[in-house]
């Protein structure tokens, strides 16, 4: 499977979130990664205080 049909297939939002609370967020990956080293650098903050996840849009369907 290619990477462009990979990405279609399981588009959706990036989460930026700091102690379970929703930060920002952007479809856009690589913004989020900026966004986290930004207002979160590693010699402040704990790595397990600071999450990113993904949520998918759509609904939930066979692979």
């Amino acid at each position: 499977m290619r990477q462009e049909d990979t990405t279609k297939k399981f588009s959706g939002e990036w989460l930026l979130l700091f102690n379970n609370e929703v930060i920002d967020h952007s479809s856009n990956v690589e913004d989020i990664l900026k966004l986290a080293e930004e207002k979160f650098p590693a010699d402040k903050f704990p790595d397990d205080e600071i999450k990113i996840s993904k949520v998918l849009d759509g609904s939930l369907r066979e692979l």
